[in-house]
């Protein structure tokens, strides 16, 4: 069934939003909201399968809505890393011009164990995606960002 077009009711139309970890599960439903609003999506995360999944499912989203958003995956990009994390906010700001809104969705969900059972290398990844990552990802975003803007 097609939808309305989206430009006679969106709150996001046309709004550039960066959702960190958008392959699957939260992130993926994220994208999923922002895109049925609207806005052009650009998802990032470490594995290139599931980010194609979630392009096409935006995809077909935008087709139903007949809206001409935009789409921008950046696959093989983990936010503890601090080379590609610049790269890709360089490319987002060259492309989009502005970013307007950034979901800090990345994460991993490790073994569950006892702070004092775990192991200091897992203690570190998870530092470096959860915390490292997040700082990151929100400072280079601001460098594409305009009065008004949000981090998530």
């Amino acid at each position: 069934m097609e939808k309305d077009s989206l430009k006679s009711y969106s709150n996001f139309n046309g709004k550039n939003v960066v959702i960190t970890g958008s392959g699957t599960g939260i992130g993926q439903a994220i994208a999923k909201k922002f895109a049925e609003n609207g806005a052009n999506i650009i998802i990032m995360g470490r594995r290139k399968e599931p980010l194609d999944s979630t392009s096409t499912l935006l995809s077909d989203i935008f087709k139903s809505y007949r809206y001409p958003g935009k789409i921008r995956s950046f696959p093989g990009i983990d936010v503890s890393d601090e080379h590609g994390i610049n790269e890709m906010f360089k490319t987002i700001k060259e492309e989009f011009g502005r970013i307007d809104i950034v979901v800090n969705n990345a994460g991993i969900s490790g073994p569950v164990k006892t702070f004092t059972n775990a192991n200091f290398k897992e203690f570190k990844e998870c530092v470096a995606i959860h915390l490292t990552g997040t700082f990151w990802t929100s400072i280079q975003s601001l460098q594409a960002m305009e009065p008004g803007a949000k981090i998530i």
